[in-house]
């Protein structure tokens, strides 16, 4: 504590500024009157030391700060004892039940008692423990009725015990993109729980020795690990069904620190949030040409309100890099460039970001890089309802596709009007014998008369000058890859975009 109030110092924080919390351990010490004082005629900090119920809230804000929003049960792992709750966040708003459950089966405790007790017996216990609590923290019903449609809740987690859990199956996982945060992680219910029963029956940790060590698992956190597959294996078997389970790196500090901020900051996405100083001049210029080619009432909503809008902020950070790393570097933009560390961001939105920001820049990268987009896309693809992510992926490839276009002829992030713009319309809306001009790999141009056919999906019509188009190759070019990769990417997919060039003189 000396050593951290000299760092305070380094850094200019006022005492006013500095609030100490005290957890579990101190508050259920036998010595904890005795430890308060030594802080507080060390440093002259007050401690404070939160309920048990007031540190149950104050954690689940802290996983509340580690995403977009949150919605489901939420389960903390600690050292001495777990916290149960349910939480809703949305727009800043944060609801929890109001009678969580506290329970004596942390991962030291029930390390302690696994090497003494039945083990057969303490599953039963734990299991008719959480049989109790379940129903003590009074699930609304509307959370109820969704899990019903959806297939089961979403399981939302804290603590050392759960991180290790996460740790574990990122080691296990081969070839996930993702393996330094911890934050954000996710990971299907199937996973969870096999890795749980399998902790639980063989008592061993899987694969690991001394000279292969888990990332981030220290040697007491490894030995805790069958505690936590006992755990966890029993709690399946008395909570509602679970569909996929969410790892934070946020507690009882960030909970803290976010419970104070006014709910217009708490409301606002951390995506934007951290892409926004990067952001050109004139980006919402750009947002709004971008929208113009994307049909509004069918794109996924993760794709138009954040991807969307962070692509845009971050359309010209790469631009003074070599034209051969900047798709490279796009693709790593929020996994080890320059977003990295915000705090908030879900692996689904890492790698979707990343991959937008990959196609803006043409997508030209080496089969090594290749090989990560797609263990990237399968990141997404993980997570929920696969026909589903399937749409999100395939969208935000395209959007990134446009802002090849769209930042081709505005290079600068000084965007002019009425140079070009997209209009889209459903297949099944196209006229017989449309006119469309189509640009071939020759560089050459053409009008086909063309049929209506059976709907596709969309048409969607790039309207620019005649002057600019005849001399502008960069531009011509651009269209063209637009016309390869989109074409691409319909083939073989559920989504289907045409893409057609109308022209005007000016």
């Amino acid at each position: 504590m000396k050593r951290f109030k000299l760092i305070c110092d380094d850094f200019g924080v006022p005492e006013t500024s500095v609030r100490v919390i005290a957890t579990e351990a101190t508050r259920d010490a036998i010595n904890a009157d005795e430890f308060v004082n030594a802080v507080y005629g060390s440093t002259g900090w007050k401690v404070e030391i939160l309920g048990q119920e007031d540190e149950t809230r104050v954690g689940i804000y802290g996983v509340v700060s580690s995403f977009n929003t949150v919605r489901g049960l939420y389960l903390d792992v600690a050292g001495g004892s777990t916290q149960l709750s349910w939480v809703i966040s949305s727009h800043g708003e944060v609801k929890q039940s109001s009678k969580p459950v506290s329970l004596p089966y942390g991962a030291g405790t029930l390390l302690r008692r696994m090497r003494t007790d039945d083990n057969r017996a303490l599953f039963y216990e734990i299991k008719e423990a959480y049989k109790d609590a379940i129903e003590k923290i009074g699930i609304p019903q509307e959370m109820i009725d969704d899990a019903k449609k959806e297939g089961g809740f979403d399981l939302w987690t804290r603590g050392g015990g759960l991180r290790g859990m996460g740790h574990l199956l990122l080691y296990q996982s081969e070839g996930y993109p993702i393996q330094t945060i911890i934050n954000g992680y996710a990971c299907t219910y199937e996973e969870f729980s096999s890795m749980s029963d399998y902790l639980f029956l063989k008592q061993k940790i899987p694969g690991s020795s001394k000279e292969h060590k888990i990332f981030k698992v220290s040697d007491r956190r490894a030995l805790q690990l069958p505690a936590v597959g006992l755990f966890m294996s029993a709690v399946f078997e008395a909570i509602p069904q679970i569909k996929a389970v969410h790892f934070s790196e946020g507690g009882v500090r960030e909970g803290s620190l976010y419970s104070l901020l006014p709910k217009e900051i708490r409301a606002q996405d951390p995506l934007l949030i951290a892409s926004r100083p990067y952001a050109p001049l004139l980006t919402e210029k750009y947002l709004y040409l971008l929208r113009t080619s994307i049909p509004q009432e069918d794109i996924p909503e993760i794709v138009n309100e954040r991807i969307a809008p962070a692509l845009c902020n971050l359309a010209f950070v790469h631009a003074s890099y070599p034209k051969e790393l900047q798709p490279t570097a796009a693709l790593h933009v929020a996994t080890r460039g320059i977003i990295a560390g915000c705090h908030g961001l879900s692996h689904r939105a890492r790698a979707l970001i990343g991959i937008a920001l990959c196609s803006r820049w043409g997508g030209n990268i080496p089969e090594s890089e290749e090989k990560y987009s797609q263990e990237l896309e399968q990141v997404v693809l993980r997570e929920g309802d696969k026909a589903e992510a399937l749409r999100i992926v395939w969208w935000t490839k395209y959007i990134g596709t446009i802002m090849y276009v769209i930042c081709g002829v505005h290079p600068g992030g000084n965007i002019r009007d009425n140079v070009f713009d997209f209009h889209v319309s459903k297949r099944s809306e196209v006229e017989t014998s449309l006119k469309e001009l189509i640009i071939d790999d020759a560089n050459t141009t053409k009008v086909k008369e063309e049929s209506t056919r059976k709907n596709r999906g969309y048409e969607v019509v790039v309207r620019i000058s005649k002057d600019d188009l005849k001399t502008s190759a960069s531009v011509r070019s651009r269209i063209i890859t637009l016309q390869k990769k989109v074409r691409k990417l319909s083939r073989g997919s559920v989504e289907r975009v045409k893409i057609g060039v109308q022209f005007y003189e000016e």
